[in-house]
């Protein structure tokens, strides 16, 4: 065969490559794995590439990928908080907490036990007759509906620290405040009313006012409602952290008669992922 004819036949056999009814073929897709493979792995035909998967997923997905939190049973761990309110008392807190998990909300319950005492400012003021209104120290139950706002994967700094799920939240609570030495000289029918009602009785108060601070006047506010913002790190280790800031929300104000109108608290839990 001369050069010209072996060019020619190069050129004719490109030619039928290229043409329409080849790259009609092609648009079909790969061809399907071959009957023996399919045989043997009946899940073939449902498997896809790894890059169509990543092109499905992006842009879409609202679900952690590396720290799955609302697989989690419960979450336990200690709790730590400074309180703030309308007055110059010092108030901080320390407790245990409980948090349940589910597909979109988190539900927290904890003890806390407040510790209250003076300021230089409330020292002064209890050389006047004036007083502020203040809570004494006592025990703190909250209740508390986490709703997930974001979240992803992020890394710490420093980073030795390990990647964590990081997810931002809105926070709504409710606040009851117990003082067990308050219930002196009452019956059980009293105890029971005074533990269900949103004000502290008169017998309560007049019980609570030896034991206040000597510029405190005893607020009679049982109940209180708080709403605020907070992240929760969940570590792979089965760690958690949850810093937020919560806000006081005055709407019981008229049922309680509450003073503190202003009130608020920086949160600190860390526990355990179970």
């Amino acid at each position: 065969m001369t050069p010209e004819r072996r060019c020619l036949r190069q050129v004719l056999v490109l030619a039928a490559l290229s043409s329409p009814a080849a790259w009609a073929a092609d648009d079909t897709g790969p061809a399907g794995p071959p009957a023996e493979e399919t045989a043997d792995d009946p899940l073939s035909p449902y498997r896809s590439p790894f890059g169509v998967l990543v092109d499905r997923s992006i842009g879409s997905t609202s679900t952690p990928i590396a720290f799955n939190w609302r697989r989690s049973r419960f979450q336990v761990g200690a709790t730590g908080d400074f309180l703030f309110e309308l007055n110059n008392f010092n108030s901080v807190g320390a407790g245990v907490v409980g948090r349940f998990p589910s597909e979109s909300l988190v539900f927290e319950v904890s003890v806390s036990r407040v510790w209250v005492w003076d300021s230089l400012s409330s020292q002064l003021l209890a050389l006047t007759p004036y007083r502020q209104p203040g809570r004494p120290k006592r025990i703190e139950l909250a209740f508390d509906l986490g709703i997930p706002l974001a979240e992803g994967v992020v890394t710490s700094r420093p980073r030795f620290f390990p990647a964590a799920q990081l997810v931002f939240s809105a926070y709504a609570g409710l606040r009851y405040a117990f003082y067990p030495l308050s219930f002196q000289g009452m019956r059980a029918r009293e105890v029971a009313t005074s533990l269900l009602s949103p004000a502290l009785s008169e017998t309560e108060i007049q019980n609570l006012d030896g034991r206040r601070l000597d510029g405190m006047m005893v607020d009679s506010g049982r109940y209180g409602l708080v709403a605020g913002v907070g992240n929760d790190l969940y570590f792979k280790q089965g760690i958690f952290l949850s810093p937020r800031v919560m806000f006081g929300v005055p709407i019981l104000a008229l049922a309680n008669g509450s003073d503190l109108l202003f009130s608020g608290e920086v949160v600190l839990s860390a526990g355990l992922v179970f």
